[in-house]
Parts: structure tokens; sequence; C-alpha cells
């Protein structure tokens, strides 16, 4: 449940979740559009996994 959590904040905005898992380790940093993009493609094919191949 938590996973899938994190996962519907990285499909929606995943800048918040660069900002937790990297960002923090730089100043003035931002990631690059293509970075967001395949973060978005993961979280939305994991998040598919989660709930429609894994039997409950």
């Amino acid at each position: 449940m938590i996973a899938s959590i994190f996962l519907l904040i990285t499909i929606i905005n995943p800048r918040i979740t660069w900002m937790i898992s990297e960002g923090w380790k730089f100043k003035n940093a931002e990631p690059s559009e293509l970075y967001l993009i395949i973060n978005r493609i993961m979280a939305v094919v994991i998040f598919i996994v989660i709930w429609v191949l894994v039997p409950n």
C-alpha cells in the first residue's frame, strides 16, 4: 500500500520524488526532462504490476 502511494506521487509529479531521492544532494539542481519521463513510465509499469499481475 505504501509503495502504491509513492508510485502515485511519482506518476502525478515525478519532480517531488526526485527531490526526495536525489535532489537533496545538490544545490540548485534540476532533473532533466528525460529523467522525469523515464521515472513516470517506470512508476506506471510498476503500479500495473503491483495491482494487476500480483495475485492478492
